[in-house]
């Protein structure tokens, strides 16, 4: 304490003795930086205390928290510490939308662009492990939820790194107070963020961004749930980690709730890649979506129909419709199916698990999935292994444009032990096959009405055992009349082939493309094992 009573003495008569001139100029140095000091405490506690007064100004559904704020004008820095964000509706006064923050903070605000150029420029604004709970109700419309945050002014504004780090979200159904959506551990980035007005509509545009997120979950129906480990989107690239959509119900349960039939089904995809992408809205109006390539990697699609539940009578479109019909321009060059996995299991009868088909070790190769080509062709390409036996090739191709949805099917199927096919047989039909089909090749070609199948195939010491009503013994009479009218193989025509075709195959609009595949494949295997084989 003593040494600096003696400095500051000595410090004192140095001042005393300086020259007049010197010691005015350190006078005024002095003043100044006491007025400046001064004027930034001033105007760090005029901009806190308008805040202050703004936020208690605000409408009485809309109630802003926190614990302090910290303004620096010198450096254009506005920071809040634990800000609270709670919005309640005008009319139940329930909160609608709720969010907490560790931290909000704007960051290095240009004072000179806001008084030379109208323009307001910031460098950072920053959201801290923000925690935002929504609560959605479908019967308030969308316009209001944009009012309560309506822009009061029109000024072009600029940020240049807008960040989001380590949030979470939820969204409730207000009215059941269910989970609709949820996400944790969000990051999210933008650059070079701009805001202004053009024919009378506030048009955003940015450079780049980032997003990333982990255990999403979103309720995509009444019935069923999609879930994501990790997200990770970025201009070009999106990455999706442990992707899954499933049925929040048990097969037996679903059933109990269904008026009319419903598929339960449990897809799992171990990753999808998306590469070059673009997607925006036109015009600032219509959204699309492109990418040059979207890879699956081992999907595995479970799918359970019980069949004892009503039909339903609605009208099912087939893939060319339902692509043409999508509200939004979607161009995909291609879809990759890596190693995928089908199995679908049909109830017919009570008392059963019913009858199962599968497909193992698929890959498949869609090119032009779009509704916006002309003039070109959507084509899939599948091969997999059918019912763990036999290999299976299909070409499928359709113009979207095309409104009587025609379409081309081509099918190759290799030897395939007729046994196999009992486990969908047997308990559905109540009849079981017994011999080889060494080959079979078929086409269909239709529309959306009718369609045509020409089928050849070769098989040896081909049996039709028609059980009784109990599912396990022979019905040594019925089997013995259909066996009749059934060619035992192949090998008396010519090339070993037995060749079947049906022409106005009609189908039923209330079932799946599926179905009217089965319809032809059915029609073309009775005409070759019935008829006279030849081509």
């Amino acid at each position: 304490m003593k040494y600096v009573f003696v400095n500051n003495r000595h410090f004192l008569e140095v001042f005393l003795n300086m020259p007049e001139k010197p010691k005015k100029i350190a006078i005024g140095v002095v003043v100044t930086l006491l007025v400046l000091a001064t004027g930034i405490f001033a105007l760090n506690y005029y901009i806190e205390s308008k805040l202050k007064k703004e936020i208690a100004g605000l409408p009485n559904n809309i109630k802003i928290a926190y614990k302090a704020i910290e303004v620096n004008s010198l450096k254009g820095k506005l920071h809040f510490v634990n800000p609270q964000v709670s919005v309640y509706g005008k009319t139940t006064g329930t909160v609608n939308l709720k969010t907490e923050l560790q931290s909000f903070t704007i960051d290095d605000v240009n004072y000179w662009d806001y008084l030379l150029n109208n323009k307001i420029s910031i460098e950072n604004i920053i959201f801290n492990q923000p925690k935002v709970t929504y609560y959605h109700n479908e019967e308030v419309k969308s316009k209001s939820y944009g009012n309560v945050f309506k822009n009061p002014f029109d000024k072009f504004i600029h940020i240049e790194n807008l960040q989001i780090n380590n949030g979470t979200i939820k969204v409730f159904n207000a009215p059941t107070d269910s989970l609709m959506l949820q996400s944790e551990k969000i990051d999210f980035k933008f650059s070079s963020v701009q805001i202004e007005k053009k024919s009378n509509k506030k048009s955003i545009s940015y450079q780049n961004f980032s997003f990333y997120s982990t255990n999403l979950f979103y309720r995509l129906n009444t019935f069923d749930n999609l879930l994501v480990e990790h997200l990770t989107i970025s201009p070009k690239t999106s990455k999706i980690k442990g992707l899954r959509i499933k049925t929040k119900y048990k097969k037996e349960q679903l059933s109990k709730l269904l008026s009319t039939e419903r598929d339960h089904f449990d897809l799992s995809v171990d990753s999808l890649v998306v590469k070059n992408q673009d997607f925006g809205f036109k015009h600032d109006a219509n959204f699309y979506f492109k990418s040059e390539r979207v890879d699956f990697f081992a999907p595995d699609f479970d799918i359970y129909r019980d069949k004892l539940v009503s039909d339903d009578l609605t009208y099912k479109p087939l893939y060319s419709k339902m692509l043409r019909d999508i509200k939004f321009s979607l161009t995909l060059n291609k879809v990759i199916l890596n190693d995928g996995k089908i199995s679908y299991t049909e109830k017919v009868k009570e008392g059963t698990q019913g009858g199962k088909l599968e497909f193992s070790k698929l890959h498949a190769k869609i090119k032009n999935l779009s509704n916006t080509y002309k003039d070109t062709l959507t084509v899939i390409n599948v091969s997999a292994i059918f019912m763990e036996t036999t290999h299976i090739k299909v070409t499928w191709s359709f113009d979207v444009n095309t409104t009587t949805d025609a379409f081309l099917y081509k099918a190759e199927l290799g030897t395939l032990a007729a046994q196999a096919m009992n486990q969908f047989m047997e308990p559905n039909l109540n009849v079981a096959l017994k011999g080889i089909i060494d080959k079979t090749y078929f086409t269909i070609s239709g529309n959306d009405r009718i369609s045509q199948i020409d089928l050849k195939l070769k098989y040896d010491h081909f049996d039709v055992v028609v059980l009784k009503q109990n599912g396990k013994e022979e019905n040594k009479f019925l089997s013995g009349l259909v066996n009749l009218f059934v060619s035992k193989d192949s090998k008396k025509d010519s090339g070993s082939f037995r060749y079947g075709s049906k022409t106005d195959v009609e189908r039923d609009q209330t079932k799946s493309v599926f179905n009217y595949q089965w319809l032809n494949i059915k029609a073309g295997l009775l005409n070759a094992m019935t008829g006279d084989g030849k081509k």
